[in-house]
């Protein structure tokens, strides 16, 4: 279940449109592209071939995301590093031509491919479409980017969160799993600005935003509603959502920071809400997780409650 929401939660239509280019342009089987982040290569669009994430070390890409270049394999028996490969020797890939795509400041973030079962030659003009190709697709990144993330915390905006969980509802309807959002919010928040000014406290929201991704998972919903408020919406029953906000609780208790030299700690408080049956967004879940964050301030911070609404 948790795998098909993952699936369902990935694909783009935009990103979808530029594979299915691929394809037709260059007459393959199959076309992705794909985030690299650490040692993982997470596919956001792929065609003819069911894969939603792999280690960039089992990966033809990891040539292309090495060479900082595209790399055109015109028969992969032919290479003596991929000849032996899993996805040569099990469905018969025999072409690959990749392409790193990369941000306006030329960060490499990813790649661009096409594969086929039958070895081909590839021009150098069908390389240029293919850079083509892959600029679109970074810029197309680079746009959601700045669009739909908070430029400081890199937590989704307010507007994007909210189309973000009306498709987790849609798709947790459809497969019968139940949503639960998260309210937080930072304690003393403002005493932080107070006494060490905007910048530590930018610092601080950052870093919880941070600790918030690194105890998720990469499914799971995260948006900065205003403020140092943020809310999470994800995919389980209440209990195992409360379980996830005492584990960010603890998480962000145990962040450390020192401004002007003195050592400073930060708490947060927390509201925890389950959607009904008969609701078909977040809304009224995000106001009932909300009173019981208000709750959890009143009865003496740092503490998670859950609504019982």
């Amino acid at each position: 279940m948790l795998q098909a929401l993952k699936i369902d939660r990935n694909r783009d239509e935009a990103f979808d449109r530029i594979t299915a280019l691929v394809r037709d342009i260059f007459n393959v089987e199959i076309a992705a592209i794909s985030l690299i982040e650490g040692e993982t290569q997470r596919f956001r669009s792929i065609q003819g071939l069911d894969l939603t994430e792999i280690p960039l070390e089992a990966s033809f890409c990891r040539a292309t995301w090495r060479e900082g270049a595209t790399v055109v394999l015109q028969d992969t028996l032919e290479d003596e590093e991929f000849r032996d490969h899993a996805l040569v020797r099990e469905t018969g890939l025999r072409f690959y031509a990749g392409v790193v795509l990369r941000t306006a400041e030329g960060m490499p973030i990813g790649t661009i491919c096409a594969m086929d079962s039958k070895p081909r030659a590839f021009s150098e003009r069908e390389m240029r479409v293919l850079e083509n190709l892959a600029l679109i697709a970074s810029n197309e990144f680079q746009l959601r980017e700045f669009a739909h993330h908070d430029a400081l915390t890199g937590a989704l905006t307010r507007r994007h969160f909210m189309h973000e969980t009306a498709r987790l509802c849609e798709i947790a309807a459809r497969k019968k799993l139940q949503v639960t959002v998260i309210m937080l919010d930072v304690d003393h928040f403002k005493s932080v600005n107070d006494q060490f000014g905007h910048a530590s406290g930018d610092e601080v929201l950052r870093s919880l935003a941070a600790a918030c991704k690194a105890n998720l998972r990469e499914f799971d919903i995260v948006g900065r509603m205003g403020g140092e408020e943020f809310a999470i919406a994800l995919e389980g029953a209440p209990e195992d959502s409360a379980r996830t906000a005492e584990r960010l609780r603890r998480a962000i208790s145990r962040l450390q920071f020192t401004f002007d030299e003195a050592p400073m700690r930060v708490t947060a408080s927390f509201g925890v809400a389950s959607l009904r049956k008969s609701e078909r967004d977040v809304t009224a879940a995000l106001a009932r997780a909300d009173k019981a964050l208000y709750k959890a301030k009143a009865d003496g911070r740092d503490r998670v409650v859950v609504s019982n609404g």
